[in-house]
């Protein structure tokens, strides 16, 4: 499973200060990823998405990824 997270905090926080409230290091058996971003000007939106993106490629390239129609929701 494949979580990808956008790290926004009005108290400024930084990605890895929100990975540990959220309890990510905790997570076993996932692919994660959080990105700081800034919803007002867009920053880190595209580099989260290239991440997945490559990620989602990585993953079908290796077989763990069904490909073609099947859907991962």
């Amino acid at each position: 499973m494949i979580h990808q997270f956008f790290a926004y905090s009005r108290k400024k926080k930084t990605p890895m200060e929100v990975c540990e409230g959220l309890g990510l290091y905790d997570l076993k058996n996932r692919i994660w990823h959080i990105q700081g971003s800034c919803a007002l000007k867009g920053d880190g939106l595209y580099e989260g998405l290239d991440w997945l993106a490559s990620t989602l490629k990585e993953l079908q390239a290796s077989g763990r990824l069904p490909s073609g129609g099947t859907s991962l929701f």
